[in-house]
């Protein structure tokens, strides 16, 4: 099954070469940071910019035709330990029923001085996805 590059008009469309998501073989990859349609970051903290980022995830795998619940794993990305415990408040609060497998890291950095949080997630589809 050949791959397909996934758009929201939802999120914003970075300029660099990468897609925002991907389909193939019933899965979409999916990894955002917390931007508006414009590409700024959120103002606030790392709650903020968690619940953006999720936001920008629900946009793209809603596009492909699932929902957040069709997501198998997570990686999340923050820049500090201070960020952890807001990252997971929000985190939870949007996978309240049967969570995805996680995996998380305290990162030196992300691409952007001002990201302090950024999810790769998985999601199956479906074998016709």
């Amino acid at each position: 099954m050949p791959k397909r590059i996934i758009a929201s008009n939802r999120i914003y469309r970075s300029a660099l070469p990468f897609a925002p998501a991907t389909t193939a073989g019933g899965f979409i990859f999916v990894c955002c940071v917390g931007t508006d349609s414009l590409g700024r970051f959120a103002e606030g903290d790392a709650r903020t910019q968690t619940q953006a980022c999720l936001d920008n995830i629900r946009a793209l795998i809603e596009e492909a035709g699932g929902t957040m619940k069709d997501i198998v794993k997570c990686t999340v990305y923050v820049t500090g330990r201070e960020h952890w415990q807001p990252m997971n408040e929000v985190f939870f609060a949007n996978f309240t029923e049967e969570p995805p497998h996680r995996v998380s890291c305290i990162v030196a950095g992300l691409g952007d001085p001002e990201c302090l949080v950024e999810i790769d997630a998985t999601a199956y589809l479906g074998p016709d996805a």
